[in-house]
């Protein structure tokens, strides 16, 4: 009973070295392995001597076969006189010997199957578990090296979006922003800059392009009013902030300025967290152009600090999803679905006057949210009244644009009108004699709104 207790143990010993090697990292898993063996082989001689001495006392164990589980054969190194472990070798190539050999349990090592039928299986599940994971290659992110994608910095936001609920969020970003995402893509792609740019929306808003910071920056690419010049158009009518594809355009320029500024990546890349002048300040104060350097001297404010690890963990996730077994859309297969639409490739309309979205859409005979998604950047419900505008259209719908603008007329604006205390739409509609609803339709508001003081409305002609 002794000699069957102990068997268990070294077995159990195995079992969990097997466990450890699954959820650590190989060559770290490595060394458990062979402490783990060392263990068996001290409880095996242990054994044996024992059983020379009760021989005639046991009863000899139901065997199990050699060509049923089989050890990996590896030499030990006994500790020298002095107490002194030697170092173990460490193992440069990937761990994959558990592929072509199995575990053997020594005649002295051996007890009833029946008695580990469960440690069995279960063991049979590790090692089909480790033999998959090992199966599936790491890519590595072009411009980013392995020591990079090592940083303690990275490993915390990789952890953190592979955790049940971090994951499942990402997921959600990456899937409901798949038309701008494929948008972006083909942008970088363009302009054969890293790769790994796609994924900066999700840092800076999820990719969310209403998204708004509590500092004021607006979109999915997060322009601040005072950096949209000369990038964007920001005016009473339209806030092209809020436009996914021509605020793309605009954020991968500036990203190229701060490049050519720079002369690195993951500086310029910093840089439009913190703005490039912040980042000018702070490089006279450094000994070395190197983000890690500015990051390990403590000399980037904490935002930007995280800015651009968070960026690596998560490209690295996206392109490595099965490697590191979550459910998030896989970078490469999306090669595989693009469309037109998806690639930025839409019908245009110019015009130059104000025309209402919502009587185009109705004139069109498209679906008024639709034209509206297309075209976000009218914040008014309609285009400039003294400037070109282009509203996007459906690929293949231009000659129906054109014909619908044709037979709308343009809104004039004789009137403007700053919201005092006490005013009501209502009110302000029977002063200029228009209904409630065309002064909501051009300035996009809803007849329940609260009206703010100083709020300045366009009046249409009647």
């Amino acid at each position: 009973m002794c000699k069957n207790k102990k068997t268990k143990k070294s077995f159990l010993l195995i079992i969990l070295s097997l466990i450890l090697l699954f959820s650590l990292n190989a060559e770290t898993a490595i060394a458990s392995v062979k402490n783990t063996e060392h263990s068996a082989a001290d409880i095996i001689a242990e054994e044996k001597s024992n059983s020379e001495e009760t021989a005639s006392d046991e009863i000899p164990s139901e065997e199990i076969p050699a060509s049923e589980i089989e050890l990996p054969e590896e030499e030990t190194t006994e500790n020298e006189a002095d107490g002194k472990e030697e170092s173990e070798e460490v193992l440069e190539e990937p761990v994959d010997f558990l592929d072509e050999e199995t575990i053997t349990i020594p005649e002295e090592f051996s007890f009833s199957a029946a008695s580990v039928d469960y440690t069995s299986t279960l063991a049979s599940d590790i090692l089909k578990k480790i033999t998959e994971r090992n199966k599936i290659p790491h890519y590595l992110i072009p411009g980013v090296t392995e020591e990079e994608l090592a940083r303690p910095e990275v490993e915390k936001f990789r952890n953190l979006y592979m955790s049940e609920k971090w994951s499942s969020l990402l997921k959600a970003y990456l899937e409901s922003a798949m038309e701008y995402r494929l948008y972006v893509r083909k942008a970088i792609a363009d302009n054969e800059l890293p790769e790994y740019l796609e994924y900066l929306p999700v840092v800076e808003s999820n990719y969310k392009t209403n998204a708004k910071s509590k500092s004021g920056a607006i979109g999915m690419w997060q322009f601040m009013e005072n950096s949209v010049y000369p990038f964007l158009t920001l005016n009473d009518f339209v806030d092209e902030r809020l436009d996914p594809w021509k605020s793309t355009d605009a954020a991968l320029k500036k990203l190229i300025d701060n490049y050519k500024t720079f002369d690195d990546w993951y500086i310029a890349i910093a840089a439009y967290n913190c703005g490039a002048g912040a980042m000018k300040r702070i490089l006279k104060k450094a000994e070395e152009k190197d983000f890690w350097y500015l990051l390990d001297h403590k000399l980037l404010p904490n935002q930007t600090a995280e800015y651009v690890p968070k960026l690596i963990a998560i490209a690295d996730l996206a392109i490595n999803a099965e490697y590191y077994g979550i459910d998030i859309p896989s970078h490469n297969e999306e090669y595989e679905i693009l469309e037109n639409e998806k690639n930025g490739l839409y019908d245009y309309l110019t015009v130059n006057k104000a025309y209402s979205i919502s009587q185009l859409a109705t004139e069109m005979r498209i679906d008024l949210n639709e034209l509206k998604r297309l075209n976000p950047s009218f914040t008014r419900g309609m285009t400039h009244p003294a400037k070109t505008s282009s509203i996007r259209l459906p690929l293949g719908m231009q000659q129906s644009g054109e014909d619908a603008i044709a037979k709308l007329d343009p809104i004039e604006f004789p009137f403007t009108y700053k919201v005092v205390a006490g005013d009501s739409l209502w009110s302000i509609s029977r002063k200029y004699k228009v209904s409630v609803q065309s002064i909501c339709d051009i300035n996009n508001i809803k007849e329940n709104d609260i009206l703010k003081i100083g709020k300045t409305l366009y009046i249409p002609a009647k």
